[in-house]
């Protein structure tokens, strides 16, 4: 095996600013890599390459492939002194990336530490899932039923793991072989930076909502093409919950946007609330609580101890449900129902578990005892040992 000076990131969403943070490219660039960008959204995602982004980037050593055999061809190409970052599901769909890689004995990592909790009520999920059966869905059932072995791809050299249990959502190609890297989220990154920063004071009359953009989500167009609400459905309801709140318990809420969202271009859905994007980890950390309803910011209220109301609607209980109630229940929390809720007492709800906060970050966030060092920094001396 030659010397690993390469590392390139294969996606299959459109690359922008928030990646290029998020990927750490200048960490890996100061342990002496070359830094690739491979991106296979064109054809693996078609509808989503054509989403446009809040903070589109350009950087000089990205590559687009329009084409699956442009793909398979560069893929061929590569010498072994590259490591690839696999950030493209394993899928049929994907299939013949993963099997190029493997014709060309190229080592490549999977990623499993951006993970929620989710429910494992098997038959509630089978049946959930039953509703929402597709064709594609039904070969990649059958695809994933059969051991990648037997379809010629070699398993991932690394997996690159968060907290305790975020291996159990592993559906990579991995055998005996494949080395578990214990880093953490990518997401407590962030909060370490924000962490050295001079402290802000908690304001006790603001409330922040972790926006998920339901009704724009660029993920709906890799999926049915339609979101699962129209705004008309969805933001009177969340509004109605923010002057409730608003009105009895003196509180002003805040929107911390989703960081693809575009609420600029739209309505004022949210009934003049301040809509901040790309500063939810400071909005989360200066707030008295939080509001959201299954999302990952939930790991940023988890580190900086924010007290967290769940939240759905009859429309959003058929689609994340049992989701979202395994996930409020691991801090003890109930879900409140929007489209039912008559009153709720907010002092109740801002109470907060300790010993839960602490599982829940040692499950999903970071293992104990794992290294507190930036995520990409613990990667790339991992590859240097490669080298060796």
């Amino acid at each position: 095996m030659g010397k690993i000076i390469k590392i390139i990131y294969f996606i299959e969403a459109p690359f922008n600013q928030r990646d290029y943070d998020r990927f750490g490219i200048e960490i890996l660039k100061e342990n002496g890599f070359e830094v690739e960008i491979w991106d296979f959204t064109p054809f693996l995602n078609p509808k989503r390459s054509k989403v446009k982004l809040p903070d589109p980037i350009y950087y000089e050593k990205t590559h687009t492939y329009p084409f699956k055999n442009r793909a398979q061809n560069a893929i061929s190409k590569l010498s072994n002194n590259c490591f690839v970052v696999c950030l493209i599901s394993y899928r049929f769909e994907s299939y013949p990336i993963y099997r190029s890689l493997s014709r060309n004995k190229i080592k490549y990592c999977v990623e499993l530490a951006t993970v929620l909790a989710s429910s494992n009520n098997k038959k509630k999920n089978f049946l959930s899932k039953l509703k929402k059966i597709t064709f594609i869905k039904l070969i990649n059932f059958g695809f994933l039923c059969i051991s990648h072995k037997y379809l010629g791809i070699s398993p991932a050299t690394l997996i690159l793991a968060s907290g305790e249990k975020s291996i159990s959502f592993n559906g990579y190609p991995i055998s005996i072989k494949t080395e578990i890297l214990w880093i953490h989220s990518l997401d407590y990154d962030i909060y370490m930076r924000e962490q050295k920063k001079i402290p802000t004071q908690v304001d006790n009359y603001i409330g922040v909502f972790i926006d998920s953009c339901l009704p724009f989500h660029p993920d709906h167009l890799t999926h049915a093409g339609l979101p699962p609400f129209t705004p008309e459905e969805y933001y009177p309801a969340i509004c109605n919950f923010f002057d409730f709140l608003e009105k009895n318990y003196n509180v002003n809420i805040i929107i911390a946007a989703h960081p693809r969202s575009h609420h600029e271009c739209y309505p004022d859905y949210f009934g003049r609330r301040p809509v901040i994007r790309g500063k939810t980890t400071e909005l989360i950390r200066k707030s008295k609580f939080a509001i959201l309803h299954w999302s990952t910011a939930v790991n940023f209220c988890v580190l900086f101890k924010k007290p967290m109301i769940f939240i759905t609607t009859n429309k959003l209980q058929q689609i994340i449900g049992t989701n979202l109630e395994t996930m409020s229940s691991l801090f003890g929390k109930k879900v409140i129902n929007l489209n039912n809720f008559l009153n709720i007492d907010l002092n109740e709800n801002l109470k907060i578990d300790e010993k839960a906060y602490l599982d829940y970050k040692h499950s999903y966030i970071k293992r104990k005892g794992s290294e507190e060092l930036p995520f990409w920094q613990v990667f790339a001396n991992r590859v240097k040992l490669l080298n060796e």
